[in-house]
């Protein structure tokens, strides 16, 4: 059964005073490149990518996102709501040349183990980032990013009636970014509101869509302070605020979630061209549009997932973007009847990457790019090799290997757009 909490976030005192909070927002840490990161740090002094992610430079990151929060809590940059508070939110962006709206809510959720199958998570994880996330929530002793996680609202959408009310009134507070976001934020405190909103999310299952190294490094840190005293029911340690979002809410978008090769020898590179020569049909395509226009060609050319087919893209081959087709019916026995095992995700790794580098030596030379624009920039730089476009996971697909407890390989899904950090804060000090 998930608990699903009011709590008193902590959130930027610009907005009591109706100041747009665009400048102050950053997306989460592991979607934050340096292009990115230093145009943030340009908007305002008090961006939260200072906290967030902390600059690269420097040998103590920990020791000035400590000194940097405690700063601007002192000087009231960041202050506490009174009331406990579950926080409405309705997103706004541009997708496929449509505007769309996304509606949803942050509450703090109860970590749970994942073999209790109340909260599923479906990616592999890294050691290193759950590491540095526990190392962040030890100088923070806050959580600075919702996890973005999906749920699925009862026949009469009883919870999506209730944001939809809360969303009738003036917003509590407003950002406008970059690539035309935008976030409105509303303030729910009703204790008889709340209390039926909890009730309704009580039989839900949560699934995690983006967050996983946030997840984890949650319930190490909460594991920790457990190994050095007893912790209360109702302390905040045991929650991780998350933005809550149905499954049927028009405006949740999965995209492709893209490879990048870099740093591999030349037998490597030579051994991943022929293992995918081997795996099928490997066909020159065209590009015929401008740079600016070529990231949006390599993705209609993989196209959307719509039958069992294994499709990918590969840029930076000699010879122009290549369309790389593997029939079902694969050389490695498969099935082809399991969700897991015929995601294009899955059979990359299982049956090329981790042939070709073996498990070990993926992790040096694999890096994730949710933009396909930012893995051409890479390529065509030469700070990487080859770049390899991914489709898609549909929502059918993603629930289906939830919900068996299955986990694809890291940075499989990209839910778009990722709900920002500094919105609101949780507190992991004392009591929601």
């Amino acid at each position: 059964m998930a608990e699903v909490r009011p709590f008193r976030g902590i959130r930027y005192a610009a907005a009591s005073q109706g100041r747009d909070l665009g400048d102050y927002l950053s997306p989460p840490f592991d979607s934050i490149t340096p292009a990115v990161e230093g145009e943030l740090l340009g908007r305002s002094e008090h961006n939260i990518v200072r906290l967030e992610l902390a600059p690269r430079e420097g040998a103590d990151r920990y020791g000035y996102v400590a000194e940097t929060q405690a700063r601007w809590e002192s000087e009231k940059v960041l202050m506490r709501d009174e009331e406990p508070s579950v926080y409405v939110t309705e997103e706004s962006f541009e997708y496929g040349g449509v505007r769309q709206t996304r509606r949803g809510f942050i509450a703090a959720v109860r970590l749970e183990e994942y073999d209790r199958g109340i909260i599923f998570p479906h990616e592999q994880t890294r050691g290193p980032w759950v590491e540095d996330r526990v190392r962040m929530m030890e100088a923070t002793r806050s959580a600075l990013s919702p996890l973005l996680v999906v749920f699925q609202d009862d026949i009469r959408h009883s919870v999506g009636g209730i944001i939809r009310a809360v969303a009738g009134g003036p917003p509590l507070e407003t950002a406008s970014m970059a690539g035309g976001y935008s976030l409105r934020m509303w303030q729910l405190t009703d204790p008889g509101t709340l209390g039926v909103l909890g009730d309704l999310m009580r039989d839900s299952a949560i699934f995690i869509a983006d967050g996983h190294h946030r997840y984890e490094a949650a319930m190490r840190y909460r594991s920790a302070i457990r190994a050095r005293r007893e912790i209360a029911s109702d302390e905040a340690v045991n929650y991780r605020m998350m933005h809550i979002v149905s499954i049927d809410e028009p405006g949740l978008i999965t995209r492709g979630y893209h490879r990048v090769i870099h740093g591999a020898s030349g037998d490597e590179l030579d051994r991943l061209v022929a293992r995918i020569g081997e795996m099928g049909e490997v066909e020159e395509y065209s590009l015929v549009s401008d740079a600016g226009e070529r990231p949006g060609e390599l993705l209609s050319a993989v196209g959307m997932r719509d039958d069992e087919e294994f499709v990918f893209g590969i840029y930076g081959l000699p010879g122009g973007f290549k369309i790389a087709r593997v029939s079902s019916a694969d050389p490695v026995g498969l099935t082809g009847a399991d969700a897991l095992e015929r995601s294009d995700y899955r059979r990359l790794h299982s049956e090329i990457l981790d042939v070709v580098f073996e498990r070990d030596r993926v992790d040096d030379v694999v890096d994730f790019e949710y933009e396909a624009e930012s893995l051409i920039s890479r390529v065509d730089s030469g700070e990487a090799q080859l770049g390899i476009v991914m489709r898609s996971i549909p929502m059918r697909e993603f629930v289906d290997i939830v919900t068996r407890g299955d986990r694809l390989p890291p940075k499989a899904t990209n839910f778009y757009p990722k709900p920002p950090a500094g919105a609101v804060i949780q507190s992991l000090v004392g009591e929601l």
